[in-house]
């Protein structure tokens, strides 16, 4: 019997659900390759300094054309994953739209609409876009493991980048990029010196966003790399790209990585070591609170390296929430903030820039983007599927979230670390939804055969020692 008289020959409901099935789309299936050139877009980016910009209406730097970039490509793949089965709901996903649509609504209310073309006004978009790239681009190991790759060779030529800084003496990147494009879009873009020595900044904004891009990186190399010598050596690149940034703060959270790996290496063994480590920092940060009179201000004297330092920024603690007496909800937007007249305009804390640009609310939201990537809701009763693979990237992701949450106390991020921080947040939620796709949705390689089915020829044909006794 044809082909086509078999088909005629089955009743008519059968025939009908084999159109639909050749009708519907293919599920859902990560682009590898795909994953490999936006990470080499979006990562290549950072090699570009941040005064080299064009004025196109608003000030175009590399980055956030990669990041343009990656809002197109992060709502395209979006799409195929709502259209072809590979979208699980993850918390993060409403929170981060919360997020985006609160900080500009209160940069409308406070400086009306206008404003949203403005420096500030592109922060939210910037965040969607990196969250999104996260989220759809790299989060299963077919788009992670080639994310890793290029982060370790943009890295390398990063370190490269800060010694060219140290041996000229000055930021020369940017102050060529400056005399070669002409805008100057901030007064701290110029060189600052400690110990005699030019702070390394590269093409980042600032040496402590310089310095803490290299500490944050030294955990997600040391967890998504494969070969231990490989490992290894991006471990001490990353250590010598902190160093080059002379800032208490990328090395603190540097250190957080060291006491994370440690502890990891020495507990391995113990499931409930996770559990135990975060029992110990809840009791901890009780009785700090119970127990000292003005817990923020001890936090802050423990974790500078200079007295002096800490005193000042206690002062912009203080100083910020004066100003937000007066609109707590919407906070003042991209107006300068009152404070004395011995302090210069910086805030140096990304919580309390972002209460000054969107509030408590928008201040709530960002952290809520942040635990929210943990949690995943499926419609119905779906079992994990768990792997050593994504157990340790959901654990390098997540540590070097925490270093970005904990030393954010002291640094303000902006810019590059700014987009790095939500493409970690988008990261992690991918992450968290990979743990409930089938494997070929997340790019699992296929399982090895076992050794008997290797080993055993095609169907139909007989084994050399059969095919003698068949001839004798």
């Amino acid at each position: 019997m044809t082909s086509t008289a078999a088909a005629l020959s089955l009743p008519i409901g059968p025939r009908l659900s084999a159109r639909a099935r050749s009708l519907a789309p293919a599920a859902f299936r990560p682009n590898a390759r795909g994953a490999f050139w936006a990470a080499v877009i979006l990562l290549g980016s950072l090699l570009g300094p941040a005064e080299a910009a064009v004025k196109l209406g608003i000030v175009l730097t590399s980055l956030r054309l990669a990041l343009f970039i990656m809002l197109a490509w992060g709502l395209v793949v979006l799409a195929r994953k709502l259209t072809r089965g590979g979208y699980v709901p993850v918390l993060s996903d409403l929170v981060v739209l919360a997020l985006v649509l609160w900080m500009e609504t209160a940069l409308a209310a406070t400086q009306g609409p206008a404003a949203i073309a403005s420096a500030i006004g592109l922060r939210p978009v910037e965040f969607l876009s990196a969250y999104l790239a996260g989220r759809c681009l790299f989060g299963n190991r077919a788009g992670l493991e080639p994310f890793a790759r290029v982060l370790l060779v943009v890295v390398g030529l990063l370190v490269l980048m800060g010694f060219v800084d140290l041996a000229s003496g000055e930021n020369i990147f940017g102050r060529v990029a400056r005399q070669v494009f002409g805008i100057d879009r901030n007064a701290l873009y110029i060189t600052q010196y400690r110990f005699g020595l030019p702070r390394a900044r590269a093409s980042f904004e600032h040496a402590i966003l310089f310095g803490t891009f290299f500490a944050t990186c030294a955990t997600l190399l040391y967890h998504l790399l494969r070969s231990p010598t490989v490992r290894a050596g991006a471990v001490v690149l990353c250590l010598v790209g902190t160093l080059t940034a002379l800032s208490s703060a990328p090395l603190l959270a540097f250190m957080i990585f060291c006491a994370f790996a440690a502890y990891d290496r020495l507990l391995c063994g113990s499931p409930w070591r996770w559990t135990l480590l975060v029992g110990i920092a809840l009791y901890g940060l009780g009785l700090l609170l119970l127990l000292v009179d003005d817990p923020l201000r001890v936090l802050i004297d423990c974790f500078t390296l200079d007295p002096q330092t800490g005193v000042y920024r206690f002062l912009i603690w203080e100083w910020v929430a004066y100003n937000l007496q007066s609109s707590p909800f919407f906070g003042i937007g991209g107006r300068d903030w009152v404070r004395l007249s011995t302090m210069v305009s910086s805030v140096d804390a990304l919580w309390l820039a972002q209460s000054l640009h969107a509030g408590y609310v928008g201040l709530a939201l960002l952290v809520a983007s942040i635990f929210s990537a943990f949690f995943v809701w499926t419609p119905r009763a779906t079992q994990p599927h768990d792997c050593p693979w994504h157990d340790r990237a959901r654990k390098g992701v997540t540590i070097a979230l925490v270093q970005m949450t904990f030393i954010a106390f002291t640094v303000h991020y902006w810019g590059t670390c700014w987009a790095f921080f939500a493409l970690l947040i988008g990261i992690r939620a991918g992450l968290a939804e990979a743990r409930y796709l089938p494997p070929p949705m997340r790019g699992d390689p296929p399982p090895p055969a076992p050794a008997h089915t290797r080993l055993r020829p095609a169907a139909g044909r007989l084994t050399p020692m059969e095919a003698r006794r068949a001839d004798a």
